[in-house]
């Protein structure tokens, strides 16, 4: 059983991880997209498609700032209940 939720836990990380990377793509995408047709709409080529692109970077670029904080925070949580646990054991056998 341990097995298996250590397997899920590692799906999930990976996961999270792989959507990272498309949040980042789309976010780019997004940004040349409109802007490309706001300049288009507009006549500003091409500033609007570079505002744009380089806030769909940042907008990509902080989501995964916000997911690692995330995973960093699950990591921590974890590592702190794992420490609870052994020393739980050890209070056992020591009796």
């Amino acid at each position: 059983m341990a097995q298996k939720s250590k397997t899920k836990k590692v799906f999930d990380q990976v996961s999270r991880y792989a959507s990272v990377g498309l949040e980042l793509g789309f976010s780019v995408a997004i940004g040349i997209v409109s802007g490309y047709y706001l300049d288009q709409w507009l006549g500003t080529s091409p500033w609007l498609t570079i505002f744009l692109l380089l806030c769909g970077v940042a907008a990509g670029f902080k989501r995964i700032y916000l997911v690692l904080k995330s995973l960093e925070r699950e990591q921590r949580e974890q590592e702190r209940e794992e420490e609870a646990n052994r020393r739980a054991d050890l209070k056992k056998n020591e009796r």
